[in-house]
This record gives C-alpha cells, sequence and structure tokens, in this order.
C-alpha cells in the first residue's frame, strides 16, 4: 500500500512562464479585503449527515466518520430524523451525534419524509410526538446544539414536495410546531420552507409574506444541474440567486440558510436501482468538481448566507434501500474500504477553516475569474481567506488585508485538481508552507482551477507524545491480530492518533508505514502476517495538524 501525502511546511513553487512570443504566461491579480461587512454572523461551511450513520459500527465509528468529522470540523451540520422514531429508536440511533456535540458544530433538523402525517387526523398527535423526541434529543441526550427544524425535507408529505401545491398545510402545521416548542422553551427555530430547486423558491417567499410571526430562520436547496463545470458564468448566476434569499430573509430581520446543494445529479437506473450521485462521480473531471463546488460556498459566503450544508458527508451503504443507492459523499462506503473522494481534500479546507461565528468580510478583485471570500472568527480572532482561480493559467495575487490585522505568518493550503493529496485513511493535507505579511499583505502563485486557503487559525505546539504503549498479542477466527492499546492524550485540541508499523525496530514516521488513525486510545491491526516481529508507533494529532514528537 503506497500512501501519499504532503509533509509538514514543504515549499510548493509554482512559477508563471513565458511563450515564444515573450508574453507571461500568467495572470497577475491585485485583490484587497475591505471593511464593508457582507456577513456580521457567518455560521460555517458544513455537511448534510443521514441518518444511516447510527447503523455503522463502533470501529467505523472511531476510525472512519468521527475521526475525519474531528478533522473536517465543521460549525455547521443537518441532520434529518425519521418520523418512526420513539425514545428507543433514539437512543439507539443518536450516539453519531457525539462527535457533533464535541466539535461544537450546530445542528439544524429536519424529518426526511412526513409519511407518518395523516392530514386531518393525526395531525395533533403527530406535531406533539415529534416535539417529544427533539425534547428528548435536547434535554436528556444533552444534544444541546440543536438549534434549527424543518417539519420536512423539501415540502415532503407523502409523494416528494406535495406541500410545494398545499403551502396552507404546510402553513397549518408549521405553526403547531411552533406554539409546541415555544410552550415547551427548546430554543429551537423553525426554517421555511427547506424547498429545492431554486424553481420552487417561491415558496419562501410565500413563507416570508404568510407565516413571518412563526418562522425563525428562512431556507433552501438547489443542485447545480444547470450549469456545466466550467461555466465562468456559475458565480454570478449562484450569487445573485442566494442574494435574492438572504435579502428576503434580511427584509424581515431573519437570516438565510443553504440547507442542502451539491453538483449535478445523475440518477441512473441500473437493473431497477437508482443509482442518486452526481454527475461525475468516478469519472476524471470529478477532481474539478469540488471546485465548482467550493465557487457556490463562496457565492454563499459573499452573498451573506448564514451557513450551508453540502450533500453529503459520506456515501451511503449499498444499497440504502432495495430500490436506491446514494453516492454523493467525500469518502466511499462499502467500496474501497472507505476511502476519500477529491472533495475531502477540496471542501474539508472550506469546513476547517470557514467555521463560525465569524464575519464575512468583501474582497475587491482586479480579475473577473478570480472568487475570494474572507473570514474573521470571532471566537480566537483567526482569519481565514479563500481564492480559487478560474483561469486557464497560473494567477500571481496581491492580496492586501485592509483593516485585517494578524499577529502571525499565514499557513498555505492547496487544492490543486491535478494533484489530489490523496490519503488512504483520509488525513487532510498539510500545508504546504507559511507567508509572512509584507507591506500588511501576501503574495503567492495559485495554478488554475485551483483553490487556496489562507489562515492564521492554527497553533505550532505540537501534543504530548503517547505514553505507556502495550502491544498484545491475540488470536481470532484463525489469525493473529495485534491489540494497541495506551494511555489517553487529555489535551483540549486533540484531534486523533495515527498509528504506524514497520518489520525494523525503528519505526519511521513516513506515509507507506501508516496503518490506520483513530480516536480511540486503542487499534486492532488485523492486517497483520505470520512474520515473527512487528514494531509500532503511535503519534497524536492536533486540531492545527501538528503531529507529536
Amino acid at each position: 500500500m503506497k500512501i501519499l501525502r504532503l509533509l509538514p511546511l514543504v515549499f510548493l513553487i509554482f512559477s508563471c512562464t513565458h511563450n515564444s512570443n515573450q508574453k507571461t504566461n500568467c495572470v497577475n491579480v491585485d485583490a484587497e479585503i475591505l471593511s464593508t461587512l457582507v456577513n456580521d454572523h457567518f455560521g460555517g461551511v458544513g455537511f448534510n449527515v443521514f441518518d444511516h450513520m447510527h447503523n455503522a459500527s463502533r470501529w467505523h465509528y472511531e476510525q472512519i466518520f468521527a475521526k475525519r468529522w474531528r478533522e473536517l470540523n465543521p460549525s455547521f451540520a443537518r441532520v434529518p430524523d425519521a418520523c418512526s422514531w420513539d425514545f428507543g429508536k433514539i437512543d439507539e440511533v443518536s450516539w453519531f451525534l457525539d462527535v457533533m456535540k464535541e466539535t461544537n458544530t450546530e445542528i439544524y433538523m429536519t424529518t426526511f419524509s412526513n409519511t407518518c402525517l395523516k392530514k386531518g387526523i393525526n395531525e395533533n398527535e403527530y406535531v406533539k410526538k415529534e416535539v417529544d423526541n427533539l425534547e428528548y434529543l435536547k434535554k436528556v441526550k444533552g444534544f444541546n446544539n440543536i438549534t434549527y427544524y424543518c417539519m420536512a425535507n423539501e415540502l415532503s408529505h407523502g409523494e416528494w414536495a406535495s406541500m410545494v401545491k398545499d403551502l396552507d398545510f404546510f402553513k397549518k402545521i408549521h405553526k403547531m410546531f411552533h406554539d409546541e416548542l415555544q410552550s415547551r422553551n427548546l430554543g429551537i427555530e423553525l426554517l421555511a420552507s427547506d424547498a429545492s430547486p431554486f424553481e420552487y423558491w417561491h415558496t419562501i417567499e410565500w413563507a416570508a409574506n404568510n407565516m413571518d410571526s412563526i418562522t425563525g430562520i428562512y431556507g433552501g436547496h438547489h443542485y447545480i444541474n444547470d450549469r456545466d463545470l466550467f461555466d465562468n458564468s456559475f458565480y454570478k448566476y449562484f450569487h445573485d440567486k442566494i442574494k435574492w434569499g438572504t435579502d428576503l430573509a434580511k427584509s424581515k430581520n431573519k437570516r438565510f440558510i443553504m440547507g442542502e446543494f451539491g453538483a449535478k445529479q445523475n440518477s441512473n437506473i441500473i437493473d431497477s436501482v437508482m443509482h442518486d450521485a452526481n454527475m461525475y462521480n468516478h469519472t476524471p473531471l470529478e477532481k474539478y468538481m469540488c471546485i465548482q463546488v467550493s465557487e457556490a460556498i463562496l457565492a454563499l459566503i459573499n452573498a451573506g448566507s448564514y451557513a450551508c450544508g453540502y450533500w453529503t458527508f459520506s456515501d451511503f451503504p449499498f444499497p440504502a434501500n432495495g430500490r436506491r443507492t446514494n453516492k454523493w459523499g467525500l469518502y466511499h462506503w462499502e467500496i474501497d474500504n472507505y476511502t476519500t473522494k477529491p472533495a475531502y481534500y477540496c471542501l474539508g479546507l472550506l469546513t476547517k477553516f470557514f467555521r463560525g461565528p465569524s464575519e464575512a468580510y468583501e474582497v475587491a478583485l482586479s480579475d473577473s475569474l478570480i472568487r475570494a471570500s474572507a473570514v474573521k472568527n470571532k471566537e480566537n480572532g483567526s482569519v481565514s481567506v479563500a481564492v480559487i482561480n478560474r483561469n486557464d493559467h497560473p494567477a500571481k495575487i496581491s492580496l492586501n488585508l485592509g483593516s485585517l490585522t494578524v499577529d502571525k505568518p499565514f499557513r498555505k493550503y492547496l487544492y490543486d485538481p491535478e494533484n489530489v493529496p490523496f490519503n488512504y485513511f483520509g488525513d487532510l493535507q498539510d500545508p504546504c508552507c507559511k507567508i509572512s505579511l509584507k507591506k500588511n499583505g501576501i503574495s503567492d502563485i495559485i495554478p488554475p482551477h485551483s483553490l487556496a486557503v489562507y489562515t492564521t487559525s492554527y497553533d505550532d505546539d505540537p501534543p504530548a507524545g503517547v505514553s505507556n504503549l502495550k502491544i498484545e498479542r491475540i488470536r481470532e477466527e484463525g489469525r493473529n491480530r495485534a491489540l494497541l492499546t495506551w494511555d489517553p492524550n487529555t489535551e483540549n485540541d486533540l484531534c486523533y492518533y495515527r498509528i504506524y508499523r514497520s518489520i525494523k525496530p525503528t519505526v519511521e514516521i513516513i506515509p507507506q508505514n501508516e496503518i490506520g488513525t483513530t480516536i480511540a486510545n486503542s487499534f486492532k491491526d488485523i492486517s497483520v502476517h505470520n512474520l515473527p516481529e512487528y514494531h509500532y508507533r503511535v503519534i497524536a494529532v492536533d486540531q492545527s495538524g501538528n503531529a507529536s514528537n
């Protein structure tokens, strides 16, 4: 197994070349962060996390889901529930929300399909039961990070989006939810209307005009089915659509959430099974897909959206049910042993460093094919800037920070589709360099169709080394195993552990020797062979990506 991962602070050098006519093959770009706020309270970039997660094993939670969630560290998540749940079922399924509590991730919940609701029959009973569940999740299970709820995903009731044609019914049930939530003082606000796609967003305007007093926040969904992957008009088009929603919400002194969005859909039916995935899944263009999605995220931020949730964090198991798959995630499920996709190393940079609560600032640009967003975190004062170069040539950017101040060099992270930083275990790429300020700005070169993130959201202090590592030889199912245990690292910014193995007594900390990652303080090596001796090292990794010595 060969594992490729960028090493810490390796300088990647890009240059501007000259063609035969001696013209510089590089775009010069001036950028300045203005003092104008495009969003005075940005909640963050995040994901939809579907309820299939609860069927995963504890091994999957510790080594895949929770490890990767901690590392990408989203501050926002949209989590559908099921209308058939009761307290017993919640006890069975809600454990995958634990890591979201650890990362202080704000949760927007929605009932995925309201098939349990019978119009004119069980309305009061249904609303009470659903609010019972929300109260149980929040007050008993301790998920105080649940702040928003919508009664139906994309206005679903019975058949998909049926309440688009029955908005009075939507309002009626919405009002019943509002009154019940208010009576219990749960601190959960209702969202309307959760409609998808843009063609159904008139329902958001209807909600603003007809049920604003019982609505806490507005939101909708859209998939990029109407624009090609390299359509340079997409950014402005998407920005203007979102700006319409944010302006509508602002007119009511409310915020706007883009609860669900993604790339162009491709729903092929093969052997009576719908293979629901983005158009570029498992194609050569997949590595470029996430650049367009990142454009959408920067457009959302710059248009004033409160938060956004990419569909989805992970693929669904196969099959999700007997008739449908869902392969939109940042990593595979049953194939390739949960390996990550290119989007993990692109969108992960935005979820990790564009956390809420933040202020988002306008960025003035001299080139129409450069996209940029700048945020200042309200809690730690860190500054993060994302720049996408949509030119066919490298861009030499000169970025002036304006009135913003920083107290350390920027770490630069790069996602270049032509050099995807794949890691078998989903370790996010290391920064490629540090860039110090000169005259209140930085200068850099960004490859074509790439994303660069510059951030001061880090520290340089590595976590303490792992102590009391013990290795026990065990045998299971007729095979040798090695069970590793160690004392847990109790530092607040611990992210996860990396496990390395070698047949040599000195275990080098190199990608080729990495055999796993986990958030637990134990690891079972099931891949040992009948060799006489293995040697192991365990390394702690913190939220800044620093590894213990």
